[in-house]
């Protein structure tokens, strides 16, 4: 009867603390903007990036600009324009060019909202975000972040996607906020607005039943952050197995 009753508290508890995210929430450090069949998405910044060694020179206008690579260089794994391929091109990016200030630098150092994991999006992950221009405009506002027209109006935001030849790499893709993509030379400095993934922790439950032979590898909390387990919080546990389990326990 004990561990019925505390099932049914269980449930309960998941069932009134847990909310599903839908576009325009602002959410985990930016305005939710794609949602994928998992309960997980991706999100976009509040504000543009400004660069601390800007090329044109130091004026506010310059400090937001930022090329987006070396003339020819080809950089393998970055020339995916789908949904979902930004943080691949990003990683990618970053392992050809360990340092320097390029947009996908900028990108994966920063820690807007509390957060590190940004990355460049690709084209087709800014041609999402301009879709929803307004209301992403809109909701940036009210928590303190900008228009994407606010400054350097007529330039358009980097993506994280090289040029689909095979023969000439001088050009990435950009695009204007208008929801127009181009190519584009990549030494030239153009916007940078920083994306990021989350996921559901209730949607990648996989078994519910304890099992003493498993090893807990990581805790989460119902944000989808790593925390420390604690009394009255409903907590996601990852076992060395590849399963997870949500648990509560009470004080």
């Amino acid at each position: 009867m004990k561990k019925i009753l505390m099932l049914f508290i269980f449930f309960k508890l998941i069932n009134s603390n847990v909310k599903a995210q839908s576009i325009g929430d602002f959410y985990q450090g930016g305005v939710v903007f794609y949602l994928d069949s998992f309960g997980g998405g991706l999100i976009v910044d509040i504000a543009d990036l400004s660069n601390p060694n800007p090329v044109g020179g130091t004026t506010s206008f310059d400090t937001l600009l930022s090329r987006w690579g070396n003339y020819s260089n080809h950089v393998p794994g970055t020339s995916s324009p789908f949904l979902g391929s930004g943080e691949t091109n990003t990683q990618n990016f970053i392992s050809f060019y360990s340092n320097g200030n390029f947009a996908a630098h900028l990108c994966v150092n920063s820690n807007r909202g509390g957060y590190n994991d940004w990355f460049l999006p690709s084209k087709q992950e800014l041609e999402e975000i301009f879709s929803y221009k307004a209301l992403i405009d809109s909701v940036a506002l009210i928590n303190g972040g900008h228009l994407f027209d606010d400054f350097a109006t007529l330039y358009p935001y980097w993506s994280s996607t090289e040029t689909p030849s095979t023969i000439d790499y001088r050009n990435a893709y950009a695009v204007y906020p208008s929801n127009f993509s181009v190519l584009r030379g990549k030494i030239l400095e153009y916007k940078v607005r920083a994306t990021r993934s989350f996921r559901s922790p209730i949607n990648s439950i996989t078994n519910i039943e304890t099992n003493e032979n498993k090893i807990v590898i990581k805790v989460f909390n119902l944000l989808g952050q790593e925390s420390i387990p604690e009394p009255n919080t409903i907590l996601i546990f990852l076992y060395s197995d590849g399963s997870v389990e949500k648990k509560i326990s009470f004080k």
